[in-house]
């Protein structure tokens, strides 16, 4: 199918990377590739007649011109026409193909024995001896992940689809393994490096990864604080910006904003009296059935700490004491 086309040259495309043959960019041209199409009737053996579409530069234009020139042919053949052996072009934006040149014969294709080249026998020894040189395959490297490091098979998909996130996610994971409590740095630093990591590079295009100002030590320190719990995931979020603009460590940045949590419980169930004493009314009607009130309770209790009470001791407070 249209789509099966698509992966397999997306799984190509993550191979070659892992083997750095080249930068695979398709826009730039250093990856392209030909679809072929040709159709027969169910229950017969004989082949159809082809259709090339050319130098596809992208893999949506593989999948869209793929399925159109499928529809296409199916439709010439249910009217009784004939498919002509030929190349077509995959027009994105009129969104059709166009006949670019006709091939008739074999002939047309110019092909002819090349002289200088001789046949040569990949003995079983020199194959073992190149796959034994081979780095870890992406599909390999995600099962890895997930064995490992308990991750999802989308997060681990996602990490090795490019080098750079798979390399730095494993540089982090190094130095992560240090901690007392490093394994539970996997999923918020996969996290990290699928969705800001990636969302900033995609913002900035041509900006390679260890040009940044966020070093895997620097990604490190920064999920070491949210699993500590001395900061919230959004202030994660926050500090991740500043280290990208301001090039310093999360530490400093913590410190230098005040926006450390307060995780002490026994001040923050202070607030959490002070709170609920200070409005009788709505805690009436949180017990009443408004569980929406939650919210309300949870802000008043964030103003009163200045942003820096940990919301999850809060919520479990209120729910305590509410209840």
């Amino acid at each position: 199918t249209p789509e099966e086309a698509r992966l397999f040259m997306q799984k190509l495309r993550q191979i070659y990377l892992a083997l750095r043959i080249s930068d695979c960019s398709m826009e730039e041209g250093s990856l392209r590739c030909d679809g072929n199409v040709s159709l027969r009737r169910r229950g017969t053996t004989a082949f159809g007649t082809k259709t090339e579409l050319k130098n596809m530069n992208s893999f949506k234009n593989l999948h869209d011109g793929l399925a159109y020139e499928i529809c296409r042919q199916a439709e010439v053949l249910e009217e009784g026409g004939v498919i002509y052996q030929e190349t077509r072009h995959w027009d994105p934006s009129a969104k059709r193909t166009i006949v670019m040149r006709v091939k008739e014969t074999a002939d047309d294709y110019r092909l002819f024995p090349e002289p200088d080249l001789a046949p040569y026998d990949l003995t079983d020894e020199f194959i073992e001896g190149v796959r034994a040189k081979l780095p870890e395959l992406p599909d390999q490297k995600a099962a890895r992940y997930a064995a490992d490091f308990g991750l999802t098979s989308y997060d681990a998909r996602h990490l090795v689809e490019h080098r750079a996130t798979a390399d730095f996610f494993d540089e982090c994971m190094a130095l992560a393994a240090a901690e007392a409590d490093g394994g539970a740095f996997a999923k918020p630093l996969a996290n990290l490096i699928i969705n800001d990591v990636t969302a900033w590079l995609n913002a900035h295009e041509g900006e390679a990864l260890v040009a940044t100002p966020l070093s895997a030590a620097r990604a490190v320190a920064l999920v070491k604080l949210t699993v500590a719990d001395a900061i919230s995931s959004k202030q994660a979020k926050e500090v991740f910006a500043a280290i990208m603009d301001e090039d310093a460590d999360p530490e400093a940045i913590v410190e230098a904003r005040g926006m450390k949590q307060v995780s002490d419980t026994g001040a923050i169930e202070a607030v959490v009296d002070e709170v609920i004493a200070a409005n009788p009314d709505e805690v009436a009607r949180y017990r009443d059935g408004n569980d929406k009130l939650i919210g309300f309770f949870v802000g008043q209790c964030m103003k009163a700490m200045r942003g820096q009470g940990n919301p999850k001791i809060i919520n479990e407070l209120l729910a305590k004491k509410l209840g």
